[in-house]
């Protein structure tokens, strides 16, 4: 199984939206390039979220789009439900062949919505900073050689 790279995008464009909560409104043009998104598909993906509730938009000069909740508030779980709509493992066990194997899958689903809606965005956003201080150089000095 596979995240799809809607899916991805729609985390990445959060993760952006979750690092510069409070502090502006980040336009389409600067989410794109910052995250390698193309644009037309971000615009599309940023009305789904705002359509759940997820993100806010305002126009003119200082618009873009912002986080509609807290990152706290804001569960992984809800992201994916937003873009890929909800998790569905059981989905063509019905037929009497397969019928024992649903309820199986049935209790796997569960299990990741579970995991999905205990992540938050807000911990994504810890993580992502302390990746990004670890990747940092300690020293600012340049060596040429």
């Amino acid at each position: 199984m596979q995240l799809s790279a809607k899916l991805k995008y729609a985390v990445c464009a959060m993760l952006e939206l979750g690092l510069q909560y409070r502090k502006e409104f980040v336009s389409v043009t600067t989410l794109a390039e910052k995250r390698c998104i193309p644009g037309p598909f971000l615009e599309k993906l940023l009305l789904q979220l705002k359509g759940a509730g997820l993100t806010t938009s305002r126009r003119g000069p200082d618009g873009g789009y912002s986080l509609a909740l807290p990152p706290d508030k804001i569960r992984i779980g809800d992201i994916f439900a937003a873009v890929e709509g909800p998790v569905d493992f059981s989905k063509g066990f019905e037929t009497q062949q397969s019928s024992e194997i649903g309820p199986f899958f049935a209790e796997i689903e569960e299990e990741v919505r579970d995991v999905l809606n205990t992540k938050t965005l807000h911990e994504l956003c810890c993580h992502a900073r302390k990746f990004k201080q670890l990747s940092q150089p300690t020293h600012s000095h340049l060596f040429f050689i």
